[in-house]
């Protein structure tokens, strides 16, 4: 017996132990191929009302998917583009009810009309047991299989869609993250972490002491996993050094109380929810949770690295408008060279120069009307404003080759965060520092 035959016996055997053996539907189809298999179980899937035999199918569909190649998947999303779409003539009796009686009703039973059946499949397949986190994994495969057909990317805005309702603030819950914690979640932070290494299980305890703080967001249906989390440091001013920041040895007594929480990595945590907004209400949840639990922290600030600096530096055009000559022999000798700390010799030009290119990039250059780099975004689009930019803030090999070691402080102003916000939003205004400004104007 292979694969696709035991997956239907267990089936069969499944819903004869739910009292469900009179069901025909599946018995005498055991030597059916992948998409002969999978397309029958999505119809009956849909056809069928009963709640067992629906979670039992469900469950069988997200079997028989996970033993599937790449092609095999392909061809999957391609049948629920294709073949499970909107009813045009459903659509238009809906359209002609409406017509002839434009009610309330007559409009809901239009808008249902208009709805593509995998729509509903999809809701069904959520029902199964883990069924939620298998249509994220399904997802993260269907993004990864974008670039070979349109029809994959318009399915994959219906399942945004999907996630976004499914995912919303109201069902996600606030968790500090501590070294009591489950260690199966515990894993996961070791896994999803993409700012800054955790170097394995010491790392992570030094990041879970009590003068550092490690909150994320956690969906019922997921409860093990964090959707996205958030790490900060519990300090006495302003970090500017993400590197000092995660050496320094935890306080052998306890130390002053601290003034200022620092943000230093926001990690998403699943691919397949990419999309979905959590950052925003994170960070603002964690703030207000920290100012009620440790009253002497009054300022809350970011460490966050430039994604995009280095990036943008190499195919920047006009950076004749921006230097002088000399320094832009230096910028140059910089691009042709893999960059190293110790490189001392440029130091004092270099920290001058790249600093005022880092200041112009974050608050001048623009994508879709926006800032270009990801990371400033975020934060300006929270209502944070741009503080001051770090020299050699980072100089891991990562930090080097993405930002030239600089690193960013946003400050979130709880008294400010909603009147910075509506600029950005409203006018595309961004909030950035006096001495920014004053560095951005002298260059002029």
């Amino acid at each position: 017996m292979n694969m696709k035959q035991l997956g239907t016996f267990n089936l069969l055997r499944k819903l004869t132990a739910l009292g469900l053996e009179t069901l025909e539907f599946l018995k005498g189809k055991t030597n059916h191929n992948f998409n002969d298999t999978i397309r029958e179980l999505s119809a009956n899937l849909l056809n069928l009302r009963g709640e067992a035999t629906s979670v039992a199918i469900a469950e069988e569909i997200f079997a028989v998917y996970r033993n599937a190649g790449t092609e095999d998947k392909k061809a999957f999303f391609q049948f629920l583009y294709h073949n499970l779409g909107i009813d045009q003539q459903k659509i238009s009796a809906a359209i002609k009810a409406y017509q002839n009686k434009p009610t309330q009703a007559a409009a809901q039973d239009l808008a249902k009309a208009c709805e593509a059946s995998r729509r509903e499949l999809l809701r069904t397949l959520n029902t199964a047991p883990g069924g939620t986190m298998a249509l994220i994994e399904m997802r993260d495969d269907l993004q990864k299989l974008i670039p070979d057909d349109e029809a994959f990317a318009a399915l994959d805005r219906e399942m945004l869609g999907l996630f976004s309702s499914w995912f919303n603030r109201g069902f996600l819950q606030l968790r500090r993250i501590d070294w009591m914690t489950p260690a199966l979640t515990l894993e996961k932070l070791i896994e999803y972490e993409s700012v800054h290494e955790i170097k394995g299980w010491p790392d992570l305890r030094r990041r879970l002491e009590k003068d550092r703080g490690c909150y994320g967001f956690f969906h019922p249906a997921i409860p093990d996993v964090p959707l996205i989390f958030v790490e900060a440091a519990l300090t006495h001013g302003i970090s500017t050094n993400v590197t000092q920041l995660l050496q320094q040895e935890a306080p052998r007594q306890d130390p002053e109380p601290p003034t200022t929480a620092v943000f230093y990595s926001i990690n998403n945590c699943l691919q397949g929810l990419r999309g979905v907004s959590f950052g925003n209400f994170l960070i603002k949840q964690v703030i207000e949770h920290l100012a009620a639990e440790v009253p002497s922290i009054n300022q809350f600030v970011t460490l966050s690295p430039v994604p995009g600096f280095m990036r943008w530096l190499q195919k920047a055009g006009n950076l004749n408008d921006l230097l002088n000559p000399a320094e832009l022999e230096q910028v140059k000798a910089l691009l042709a060279n893999q960059f190293k700390p110790g490189d001392l010799k440029y130091h004092e030009l270099l920290q001058q120069v790249l600093t005022y290119l880092c200041a112009h990039y974050l608050v001048n250059e623009k994508s879709r009307g926006k800032p270009a780099d990801p990371v400033a975004r975020f934060h300006l689009g929270n209502g944070a404003r741009l503080e001051q930019i770090n020299w050699m803030a980072d100089s891991s090999p990562n930090g080097l080759r993405q930002s030239a070691g600089l690193m960013v402080n946003y400050v979130y102003d709880r008294k400010q965060l909603a009147r910075n916000h509506e600029a950005y939003e409203q006018r595309g205004e961004i909030a950035y520092s006096a001495a920014l400004r004053k560095l951005l104007q002298a260059r002029k």
